[in-house]
């Protein structure tokens, strides 16, 4: 069956997309890269088209594309520091792919540098340190290391004590029964209290340029790591050696490195001081961005005399380039091991954001690497698509583990923070803390019964019961309009990371005095391979086309009465490639006999509703899907899935099953479809979605199983990827299909 979907996609479906791309395009293009010497990208470099007198610049990975109409054309391609390449290039009736190499102008960098050094020995130190660059670049090309990570939110107390108000006043109250306002010792303890930390112990393998693996062997949470900056490797893997420096998950784009080939012409540079450390000369820059940027750093940067290496550095990047910070400053400290080598051993974030006029968040991580072992041989198969592994220990770890494993001592306001969260830990665990909120839950008061619901919970047990509130029993749905019936649920989670969830409702009509109810349950058997079996059954109005404008999903002749029961099932063959079964049997029938009166019919125009002969359909659908290199953490009871710069690739076949339980239909349906979400750096995040497919067999095929395509809205906009924005009616077909939502 997959063969023959592939084949249908690559004979007849692929050319026509092609042909709807070129017509699309209205011309061919010229696309491709550009690099310097070292095959590094040039970001943001300038393509100008002579003819047209127009052109386009390079990504931040130094990607270009234009469209050209067929001709000949001369294109100059320059970027600062960098001679400018002129080239004639021919445009055929075919895309070209066109890779170019610019060379630094290093005459306009000594001219520079000559004119600099006049007015600072700085410039001098920097460009003894890019000559020697080469030799630092790449000194750890795999090793294992100790790795210990702290995260904690910067609570200042004394700095928010400042900020109250000198006048006090105490209201009057029966002695001890209001707080002293001269005691700051309740405040202060408060903050601690409301504080968050984390630390983890782990061991990091790594192999140049990509391959790493982590294994967490202790992990202690204090409170929430909710804000908390807790990346992993390649997040942190910054390399100042570099013309640019990547800040995965950080920044916007690429940040130009004070020791780039070129950053005489993006940085100002001053020498502060000069000090002996250790029998070294430390030379301690100033560095200024010449122009405001968001792809610059500012602060300090210290370079080691004669061996010309960085000793340590703290950068700041502000707000524009960042993407969930404010301010973010950078400390990377080196040391020199055994083989003399200076390698990075620690690395420290502080970060702050503000959202809205009073609150903020300060943080900072500390990331510590010790017990550095070089140039090891990893086996074939070590490193994989699994980056994290917690083992189960690493919960346990008590005081004193954490006393000896820590290489540097706790500030007081951290052991503050530890000793109020410990004490916090301990009595939200106490059986008796446990059953007296267990019990103030379960009280009913006049406010669950009317507007929050009834709810019975068991900690111990991890299950829930709970029962809507008086409100949720009334319900609209567009046949009939006004409903009455209650909403229950329940929920249930095992240690193993085993859950079921259950829920359902039944109501009747005021109008037609007519029964609906349904009832879902769901079960995941299988936390690791993300294992879910689901049953749902009942009596609905289904919406013949659900992503619908939404006016016309507010029109009676969108629905049908729908007897059904579903089961469904789906499982993790492989990592990244997950199989779905599903199979539903359900009763179809108009809703014409029913009185489809309701308040909607004063604000739309109403039409008839569907009238039709009731019939039986037994349909089954299954379905594979792949993400290639698909990254995830494990833990003692689950999988984490962290993604893969890969789309996701799914092919399906739907079947209505004719005689099967009494079912009326016959039908086969095929799809192939590829989605993605696309990190695009400065430009912002976008997501695709690419869908092709067709009937293969339509002997019986029902209008409800028909394939379709919803009609715009006139004003609102909906999800994109589900819908249209420039179709004026409603659309639908058996035949082959493309879809390609942007």
């Amino acid at each position: 069956m997959i063969t023959r979907i592939l084949r249908l996609f690559f004979r007849s479906l692929l050319p026509n997309l092609l042909l709807l791309v070129s017509i699309s395009l209205g011309a061919q293009s010229i696309s491709g890269r550009v690099t310097n010497e070292k095959k590094e990208p040039i970001p943001f470099a300038n393509i100008f088209v002579r003819e047209l007198n127009s052109g386009t610049s390079t990504d931040t990975d130094g990607n270009y594309f234009l469209n050209l109409d067929p001709g000949q054309y001369e294109i100059v391609i320059s970027s600062i520091g960098y001679e400018s390449l002129f080239i004639k290039v021919p445009i055929g009736d075919k895309p070209t792919i066109r890779n170019y190499v610019l060379t630094s102008t290093a005459q306009e960098l000594e001219q520079v540098i000559i004119k600099a050094s006049k007015r600072d020995p700085a410039y001098e130190i920097i460009q003894n340190a890019i000559k020697s660059r080469e030799k630092y670049f790449s000194e750890l090309r795999s090793f294992k290391s100790d790795v210990y990570t702290k995260a904690i939110e910067v609570v200042d107390i004394e700095k928010k004590e400042k900020k109250k108000k000198k006048a006090v006043t105490v209201e009057l109250a029966p002695p001890g029964e209001f707080t002293d306002p001269f005691d700051n010792k309740a405040e202060s303890e408060e903050k601690y209290k409301n504080t968050n930390m984390v630390e983890i112990k782990s061991v990091l393998y790594y192999q140049a340029p990509n391959d790493f693996k982590e294994e967490r062997n202790a992990y202690k949470l204090y409170g929430t790591d909710v804000g908390l900056y807790l990346p992993n490797f390649t997040e942190t893997d910054f390399n100042f050696y570099q013309n640019l420096v990547e800040m995965k998950g950080l920044a916007e784009a690429p940040i130009i490195s004070p020791l780039s080939r070129t950053s005489i012409l993006t940085y100002k540079f001053r020498l502060e001081k000069s000090v002996k450390e250790d029998g070294l000369t430390v030379h301690k820059i100033k560095v200024t961005p010449r122009k405001s940027s968001n792809s610059t750093f500012e602060g300090h940067i210290f370079i080691n005399d004669s061996i010309w290496n960085i000793n340590r550095l703290e950068l700041t990047i502000n707000k524009g380039g960042l993407k969930l910070y404010d301010r973010l400053t950078i400390r990377q400290n080196y040391q020199q091991i055994a083989d003399g080598s200076w390698n990075p051993y620690r690395l420290e974030f502080d970060y702050f954001t503000k959202s809205g006029k009073r609150k903020s968040f300060e943080g900072n991580t500390l990331i510590f690497y010790s017990n550095i072992e070089k140039n090891i041989s990893f086996p074939s198969k070590f490193f994989g698509n699994e980056v994290s592994v917690i083992t189960r220990e690493a919960y346990t770890r008590d005081s004193t583990y954490w006393g000896e494993e820590r290489p540097e001592p706790l500030t007081v306001d951290q052991m503050k923070v530890i000793y109020y969260r410990d004490s916090i830990f301990a009595a939200q665990n106490d059986k008796d803390y446990l059953d007296s909120i267990e019990a103030r839950y379960n009280k009913i008061t006049v406010g669950d019964i009317i507007y929050d619901g009834i709810g019975k919970r068991n900690i111990a047990k991890k299950k829930e019961i709970y029962f809507g509130p008086l409100l949720s029993l009334i319900e609209f749905e567009v046949v009939g309009g006004w409903r009455l019936g209650p909403y229950s649920s329940y929920f249930k989670r095992w240690e193993s990371g085993k859950l079921l969830y259950t829920a359902g409702s039944i109501n009747i009509g005021l109008r037609n005095r007519d029964i609906l109810f349904g009832h879902s349950a769901f079960f995941r058997y299988n936390p690791y391979k993300l294992g879910d079996i689901s049953v749902d059954w009942g009596r609905q109005f289904y919406s013949i086309n659900s992503f619908d404008a939404y006016l016309n999903q507010l029109s009676i002749s969108n629905y049908i009465l729908n007897d059904y029961m579903n089961v469904s099932h789906r499982i993790e063959l492989l990592n990244g490639l997950f199989i779905s079964t599903d199979a539903r049997i359900s009763f179809r029938s108009s809703v014409a006999d029913l009185d489809g009166e309701s308040i909607l019919n004063e604000v739309i125009d109403e039409t008839e509703p569907l009238d039709f002969e009731p019939y039986d359909a037994f349909i089954t659908e299954t379905r594979l899907s792949y993400t290639p290199q698909q990254r995830f953490m494990s833990e003692p009871n689950r999988k984490i899935i962290l993604g893969s710069k890969y789309p996701t690739f799914s092919v399906g076949h739907r079947k209505g099953w004719p005689g099967v339980i009494g079912s009326d239909i016959n039908f086969d349906y095929v799809d192939f479809s590829v989605q993605q979400d696309i990190v695009l750096g400065v430009f912002g995040n976008s997501k695709y979605k690419f869908i092709t497919g067709t009937f293969l067999n339509t002997q019986d095929l029902e209008f409800v199983d028909l394939n379709r395509f919803r009609e715009s809205d006139p004003i609102l906009y909906s999800d994109p990827l589900n819908t249209f924005q420039l179709l004026n009616e409603e659309l639908s077909t058996t035949n082959e299909f493309i879809e390609f939502p942007l």
